[in-house]
């Protein structure tokens, strides 16, 4: 038999979690049977994004970055326990663990995948983990990777 990586297993475990925001779609409620804390404020990009960060019960914190239309664009989380991946990075999860699945399997506790389309990082170790997920066609003006924190 052969062994499912610790990673993939995490990714697993991670999708019985809690609702979060769909990389791509409208911002979403968190999960309300689970206590969380939502702020929300415009950055100093001025209007054209804002932010909304939630800190889960886990104390895994998730900012989105929502664009002006009100699209999801960008999400970071870091936090002790990974957040719902499926349901954070929405149809797009599907890409992740198809790029996961062609990655080496040995000694890996990080992911990245960067296509044109979406660029994921996720990596860390048990009680400390961290990621990014962002649409590149979707960044506002102005706005970089370099902005996600």
């Amino acid at each position: 038999m052969r062994a499912v990586p610790i990673f993939l297993s995490v990714l697993l475990l991670a999708y019985a979690g809690a609702s979060h925001a769909a990389l791509g779609g409208a911002p979403e409620q968190f999960n309300s049977t689970e206590p969380t804390t939502v702020a929300a404020g415009v950055t100093s990009a001025g209007a054209n994004y804002v932010t909304r960060e939630t800190t889960l019960a886990s104390g895994t914190r998730v900012r989105e970055y929502v664009s002006a239309g009100g699209l999801v664009f960008a999400v970071t989380w870091a936090g002790p326990i990974l957040p719902d991946l499926k349901a954070l990075l929405g149809k797009y999860f599907d890409t992740m663990v198809a790029e996961s699945a062609k990655a080496p399997r040995a000694g890996r506790s990080s992911l990245a995948v960067n296509l044109p389309e979406v660029v994921i990082n996720s990596g860390g170790h048990m009680r400390a983990f961290e990621g990014n997920a962002w649409l590149p066609a979707e960044l506002p003006a102005g706005f970089t990777a370099a902005d996600l924190h």
